[in-house]
């Protein structure tokens, strides 16, 4: 196997013929599954024998990054992860957790996990069973419950919603706080984080978790009383980790400032803020001055170094016509970002004959004043 890693897949299908003693399709998955898993989870490669599951499967699973991230918020609890799929989170939540239990009613799958954790050398409790009937039928307490549900319907289709998971977290969240006091759901990064809470109603934290500027997961810490809801928002990116925390409440009550001008600097927030709905708190929190309320992004004329986000140095701001790209976009190559403007990046570089790339930053915008301005700008090296 490890002798074709690299082969073309396509040509290994065409010509299963030639391998009457390998099955082909199955290395095939492993094949693929090894080149998902160096990006996803890359410590996973170390171990020549960890089975990877199909590619449906390998979706749904998280990466190690946010794996990681959710095993610290189960450190030393009691955890029963009551969908467990591939096991990606189950294993790295049994580094941090008292104890575990896996819990997964797909047979093939249940199988490949089991093997999985014991090439991994990892103490873990599993058991073949759908996790509501599990519940159901005991008296087993924890302190979390971990729910991944299926994001996909029957016909294999990605769905949004919350209440077309598979299992239903809505209409089993009274069961689930029989067994626990805490249930953390994961969920799609396409929900609409107010729209769920007031679903759900009882959130204690709602995590926001994005890698390299993309939103990753949701994560909902449900508990069984009336709380105020913090929104955590955490950024795993070049710079390292960035994390924020506010209440939508505190979001609410937030002044901002607003500035007609883009000053020395300009900060774009990382994609988890944005997510979350952190716009006035972060002009109040890091004194910065907002461009204006739909923009989302932000200047000043001191350098707040520890902005969670990207910092540039302003170089100009001019009215986007043609005399002004020549004069300082000579090269015509230059990277574009759109904020609360009128055209897309396709159709200003289109229009103005553009290329991407470059040392430069040019940030399409609107300002306090609701004119249109083009921000040239060069990143700034923390």
């Amino acid at each position: 196997m490890a002798a074709h890693r690299d082969d073309d897949i396509n040509s290994l299908l065409l010509h299963a013929s030639r391998y009457p003693d390998i099955d082909v399709p199955f290395a095939v998955q492993q094949m693929e599954g090894r080149r998902k898993a160096t990006l996803k989870f890359p410590s996973l490669l170390h171990f020549d024998d960890f089975v990877f599951p199909p590619q449906i499967n390998m979706e749904q699973a998280s990466s190690e990054t946010t794996a990681r991230y959710k095993a610290s918020l189960v450190a030393r609890q009691e955890v029963i992860d009551l969908t467990g799929g591939l096991g990606i989170d189950s294993f790295f939540m049994s580094q941090e957790a008292r104890h575990l239990l896996y819990l997964e009613r797909n047979e093939a799958l249940f199988a490949l996990a089991q093997h999985n954790f014991q090439i991994l050398g990892v103490s873990i409790e599993t058991l073949c069973n759908d996790g509501l009937a599990f519940l159901q039928n005991t008296q087993r307490q924890a302190d979390y419950l971990y729910v991944d549900p299926s994001r996909r319907d029957h016909n294999h289709q990605r769905v949004v919603s919350l209440e077309k998971y598979e299992p239903n977290v809505l209409t089993a969240l009274p069961l689930f706080f029989q067994h626990a006091p805490h249930v953390l759901i994961k969920a799609s990064p396409m929900l609409d984080i107010s729209l769920t809470l007031r679903a759900l109603q009882h959130v204690a934290k709602v995590h926001v978790v994005a890698v390299k500027n993309e939103c990753k997961e949701l994560l909902f810490d449900c508990v069984d009383e009336d709380c105020e809801t913090e929104i955590v928002t955490v950024h795993f990116g070049l710079q390292g980790e960035e994390r924020f925390a506010f209440s939508a409440l505190e979001e609410q009550q937030a002044k901002a400032t607003y500035s007609n001008t883009a000053k020395k600097y300009l900060y774009e927030p990382n994609v988890a803020l944005l997510k979350a709905g952190a716009f006035r708190i972060l002009s109040e929190r890091f004194g910065v001055d907002k461009l204006h309320p739909a923009s989302h992004l932000y200047t000043s004329d001191q350098w707040v170094s520890h902005f969670p986000g990207r910092i540039f140095e302003v170089i100009t701001t001019f009215p986007l016509h043609k005399e002004a790209i020549i004069q300082w976009i000579p090269t015509r190559k230059v990277n574009i970002t759109v904020r609360n403007f009128p055209l897309s990046v396709v159709e200003i570089r289109r229009k103005f004959r553009l290329e991407d790339g470059g040392d430069d930053y040019l940030f399409a915008t609107t300002l306090a004043d609701d004119s249109k301005r083009m921000i040239l700008c060069k990143k700034k090296v923390r």
